[in-house]
């Protein structure tokens, strides 16, 4: 027999804070879900990295904006979390360079390599199952997958 859990679905508004909110609603969510604590610090510094790109990309550091967060296990038993903004979107291209870009190890000699900037997403596809960007009107939406550890 096939288990869907309930969808866990609220609307935040932007804030330096936000990302820490939503991840704390997010770990309740996992708990009461019996997910392994190992996948709880996973997908709660994805979400982060997801919901800080929001507030400094799509809203420009600009507060009280919606984000859209919504998570669940789907009848693969496979959590699918959803991060949505409507702010400025990313092209096809920004994304698919962003998702393949390279981790860079910082280098005390060369401060090119000190920025973080462009390391959200290749820590979100190290750590995920699969990663989509979803734009569609003005909602942004990123949605990635984390499976069952066996």
């Amino acid at each position: 027999m096939e288990v869907i859990t309930e969808r866990f679905s609220k609307q935040y508004s932007t804030s330096a804070e936000v990302s820490r909110l939503i991840a704390e609603d997010m770990q309740r969510y996992l708990h009461e879900n019996n997910v392994s604590q190992d996948v709880i610090d996973q997908v709660e510094l994805c979400l982060v990295e997801v919901v800080n790109n929001a507030y400094e990309h799509a809203y420009q550091y600009s507060d009280e904006c919606p984000i859209e967060f919504s998570c669940f296990f789907n009848a693969d038993s496979e959590l699918v979390i959803e991060v949505s903004d409507y702010g400025q979107s990313m092209s096809r291209e920004e994304f698919s360079r962003a998702v393949k870009g390279e981790f860079i190890e910082p280098d005390p000699d060369d401060p090119e390599t000190w920025t973080t900037s462009g390391r959200g997403f290749i820590i979100v596809v190290q750590l995920t199952d699969d990663l989509e960007y979803i734009s569609s009107g003005k909602k942004n939406t990123f949605k990635f997958l984390k499976r069952s550890e066996s």
